[in-house]
């Protein structure tokens, strides 16, 4: 438009040049002047609004693919729970970023299930364990091939048994999962271990010691005790100063803690429990805490990481020790699981899992009240498309 007009101010002013009419001459000047600046204000202002037209054009496509993408990952996702018959709470991230969450069902008072909801997560309780083994070994104060007999003189295998042994589970000790008899959420704490401890010594061992792999409770419970000897405090304060405080776990605790009924555990009751599992002391390092999603995700994120334990050590974490197994396993860990580590837990009614993907910036948090025993599977079932892309 602009380029127009300069072209027929330019035809006018070399007519009256060419009839040496200055006076117009000026007049047409100062039109060209007056004008150009108009066209070209108007110019801008209609390029700006056209700007700001493609910019909000621009921002609904966007926006509308994004979640186009999103609703199409959660109806996949959701058919996928759906098809599997899975009832409780997934929560998933990557890098940081909520990707995907569900909570279905009720809680054991019969309330809605929500992201929030506080679960038990039976066996992943290892990996808090582990850790804190790591953490003081991290801070010089123990080594993995310290032999039992410096913690348990009264233990007379204990001098075959490294702590790596118990971390790995290839100590050889058998389980006290079902086993032990003399137990009752009757008897205090301090009773209850006393009595696990006599029974653990008291047995013959399955295999020598790292000959082979034993899934077992039994060596949890004695790194727990190790915690206990060498950091000069009980297991749970070192848990909760070391791990949940700092992260901010706010909706995570000990099973011993839900008589008391604080906030983070509503909706939990001991009425789930079997084989004496609410007696105080015997899931004490192998099964011994509650958690909700939000802060499990914390929890692998900083695991991971290295912020709670060093690099090296979650590198040992999660080094499968022994690979002539199926299904290997590291410290607190299954390694490899579909392409990463985590942990299953089953206690009660409740089944969890945690699973890391570092290479993919995954995390993974699953749990159930329904005792829903392939949520091993979840991985694969949520993450597989994902994964192979």
């Amino acid at each position: 438009m602009v380029e127009q007009f300069n072209n027929r101010l330019l035809a006018a002013l070399l007519l009256l040049v060419y009839n040496c009419d200055i006076e117009k001459l000026k007049v047409v000047i100062i039109m060209k002047k007056l004008l150009t600046v108009i066209l070209s204000f108007a110019l801008v202002l209609s390029a700006a609004a056209c700007s700001s037209g493609n910019a909000e054009n621009s921002n609904i496509v966007q926006t509308d693919a994004s979640e186009t993408i999103s609703d199409v990952m959660k109806e996949n996702m959701d058919s996928a729970l759906k098809k599997n018959n899975f009832e409780g709470i997934v929560y998933l991230t990557q890098n940081g970023s909520v990707v995907y969450q569900s909570a279905t069902g009720k809680d054991e008072n019969g309330a809605d299930l929500t992201i929030d909801t506080t679960m038990y997560i039976g066996s992943i309780s290892k990996q808090f364990c582990a850790a804190a083994i790591m953490l003081l070994r991290d801070q010089g104060k123990l080594s993995v091939d310290d032999t039992l007999e410096k913690y348990f003189p009264e233990y007379l295998t204990g001098k075959d048994i490294t702590i790596k042994n118990l971390l790995s589970m290839r100590s050889g000790i058998p389980d006290i999962a079902g086993n032990v008899k003399n137990i009752s959420p009757d008897k205090t704490k301090e009773e209850n271990i006393s009595a696990i401890k006599e029974w653990i010594f008291s047995q013959s061992l399955e295999f020598e010691p790292d000959s082979s792999n034993k899934y077992c409770n039994s060596n949890y419970f004695l790194l727990s005790n190790i915690v206990e000897q060498v950091s000069e405090q009980s297991y749970s304060d070192l848990i909760r100063k070391n791990f949940f405080e700092p992260l901010g776990m706010t909706h995570s605790g000990f099973i011993d803690e839900v008589k008391d009924s604080p906030a983070w555990a509503s909706g939990l009751t001991y009425d789930t429990f079997t084989l004496g599992e609410d007696s105080a002391g015997l899931t004490q390092g192998a099964g011994d805490i509650a958690s909700n999603a939000v802060d499990m995700d914390k929890w692998m994120t900083a695991l991971s990481s290295g912020k709670v334990i060093s690099s090296d050590s979650y590198r040992e974490m999660t080094t499968n020790c022994s690979p002539d197994i199926a299904k290997g396993y590291g410290y607190g860990m299954f390694v490899p699981f579909f392409s990463g580590v985590g942990h299953s837990g089953i206690i009660g009614s409740y089944t969890s899992l945690d699973y890391i993907n570092k290479e993919h910036g995954y995390n993974l948090f699953a749990s159930s009240n329904k005792s829903y025993k392939a949520i091993e599977n979840l991985p694969s079932v949520l993450l597989g498309d994902l994964l192979r892309k």
